[in-house]
């Protein structure tokens, strides 16, 4: 009897089981593996509509304007409304909307506000919203990244760069014997001094007035130049270091004295403004001058005068040919971070495409340097064969290239540095004219240096 009650149990157990597995839904086939999702360079049809605001400076708007518009084709959910200001209005108006709150999302910046403004909360690191855009730093020119970099994170993708050049006019130095260009200083004395001796009144010409802006990039090119490695200026912990006697802007101070004095300096160069050194340079005025580099186009443009195409860029003369890069770029406000995750994914996008890569290529930087003639730190682009050939109708690609990797940042670049800048001005000039010793002069700018900091 309990032999047989135990089967009747089993029985049961038996048919309920198959009762509840005939209740289940039929067995899926199992699925085959499957490759992992490419990432996408559209945006899905149902993506959330995103409308950023991006202000910039009055250059190129038209340019700008048929970018946005490539964009928007290329990510149909994402708006982009552009605003523009002058240069000259440029800075003011945007820390007046900064410190009301009244964030654009994205701004072009520059290398010389990036303190100011990422010190404030103004900006934001790129890198903690777009974590890949530090992909690009391999290929970035040093300066340009330094520019773009504050207390150790990335605040920007380039839009523009360019190196202060020392340029000479080739016809003018071979007619007077030499058949290369100047390395050192003493070389470019030399010269001076032999086109002087040939009725070349001015052999060199400066665009030096005090309110030229590239008058201190172009003197503390010649200081770099001078020098090997960092610190020109300033020390590790920004104390100067210039108004050293022996120091590469001790030097620099007394080679310009000497020009001066010896009538191999234009005079005219401390009242002198960029157009009209341009202008000089094209009439066979002078034949050695600093300039930033997109005047190049300008003095070597066919019909521009007897010289056009004449004009060649040396390495800055000096013990390390180093010069001063700068850099402008875009960058992120805390307006696009506070408006969520869609709209940082979108400001992100919009970074890629206007200063990384799109496909695999710097579309919009490229556009910038072969229809503009725009300089970029985005190194690879020196191989393009279109930038190659838009650039070679006026300079030589290879020393180009080798003076943006020798270049740096300007050094000292705080929140009183633009104080600190206008002073030194005045302070250069009387040194030059005479009318203050070098020493006195660099010490005058150090002090003023300490008073401004504290």
């Amino acid at each position: 009897m309990e032999g047989s009650s135990i089967w009747k149990k089993l029985l049961v157990l038996l048919v309920l089981a198959s009762f509840i597995i005939g209740c289940q839904p039929p067995a899926q086939p199992t699925p085959e593996a499957q490759p992992p999702a490419v990432e996408e360079t559209q945006p899905p049809s149902e993506a959330k509509p995103v409308e950023l605001t991006f202000v910039t400076w009055s250059y190129g708007v038209e340019t700008i304007a048929d970018n946005i518009k490539k964009f928007q084709e290329r990510y149909p959910n994402i708006t982009v409304t552009h605003k523009d200001y002058s240069w000259l209005e440029y800075h003011d108006t945007m820390v007046a909307a900064f410190a009301a709150e009244n964030y654009p999302d994205l701004v072009y910046g520059s290398d010389h506000w990036l303190q100011e403004w990422a010190s404030a909360g103004w900006l934001v690191p790129i890198e903690d919203y777009c974590p890949d855009v530090k992909e690009y730093s391999a290929e970035l020119a040093p300066y340009a990244l330094e520019g773009m970099t504050y207390e150790g994170k990335v605040y920007g993708l380039s839009y523009y760069a360019d190196t202060i050049d020392f340029v000479y006019n080739e016809a003018l130095l071979k007619k007077a014997g030499f058949d290369k260009a100047p390395e050192t200083w003493d070389d470019v004395y030399t010269m001076a001094k032999a086109l002087k001796e040939q009725g070349l009144q001015y052999p060199i010409i400066m665009a030096w007035s005090q309110k030229e802006g590239a008058f201190p990039e172009a003197w503390t090119s010649m200081v770099f130049s001078q020098h090997e490695g960092h610190h020109a200026l300033f020390d590790a912990d920004l104390k100067p270091t210039f108004n050293k006697e022996g120091s590469a802007a001790y030097q620099i101070m007394e080679w310009l004295v000497k020009v001066y004095n010896e009538g191999l300096f234009n005079p005219a160069s401390l009242t002198t403004a960029e157009i009209d050194q341009v202008k000089a340079m094209q009439a066979g005025q002078a034949a050695f001058t600093i300039f930033p580099q997109y005047n190049m186009a300008e003095v070597n443009k066919p019909g521009s005068g007897e010289y056009a195409g004449q004009f060649k860029i040396a390495l800055m003369p000096g013990k390390s040919h180093a010069t001063v890069g700068y850099v402008r770029f875009y960058a992120m406000t805390p307006g696009v971070v506070n408006k969520g995750p869609e709209y940082i994914d979108a400001a992100c996008k919009f970074l890629h495409y206007f200063g990384g890569k799109t496909d695999g290529q710097y579309l919009v930087v490229k556009r910038w340097a072969v229809e503009n003639g725009l300089g970029f730190a985005q190194l690879p682009l020196y191989q393009d064969p279109d930038v190659i050939a838009a650039f070679s109708s006026w300079g030589d690609v290879p020393t180009i290239e080798q003076q943006a990797k020798l270049a740096r940042s300007k050094e000292g670049l705080t929140t009183w540095y633009g104080a600190w800048d206008i002073f030194a001005r005045a302070e250069i000039h009387k040194a030059i004219l005479g009318e203050t010793p070098i020493v006195d002069a660099l010490n005058n700018m150090a002090n003023k240096w300490l008073e401004l900091a504290q």
